[in-house]
């Protein structure tokens, strides 16, 4: 018999992975360790404050300042970004040969 580890980022992948392998016949058992290396770090923030970070709430300034950026921005209509696009499109075939 062999053994087979494998490491997931997150509790509910490890446990959806395991379900799935419980259903295959050649899978003798599927048990899930706790991991112990970095059950006890303190880890820190892989970056610094980004307004952006999808993880961290807007605040209404924020969301405001986002607003306006959108109104302030050019606007297409649906034909002219479409001639737009076919454009880069044509260019970036001309740079590709």
């Amino acid at each position: 018999m062999l053994r087979l580890t494998i490491e997931t980022d997150t509790a509910s992948h490890a446990k959806f992975l395991s379900s799935f392998l419980k259903t295959v016949s050649m899978v003798k058992s599927v048990k899930i360790e706790p991991d112990t290396d970095s059950a006890n770090i303190a880890k820190e923030p892989a970056e610094e404050y980004d307004w952006i970070n999808p993880s961290c709430p807007a605040t209404d300034e924020e969301f405001e300042q986002m607003i306006a950026e959108c109104e302030a921005s050019p606007s297409l209509t649906a034909e002219e970004a479409k001639a737009l696009t076919m454009k880069e499109i044509k260019e970036w075939r001309k740079n590709q040969k």
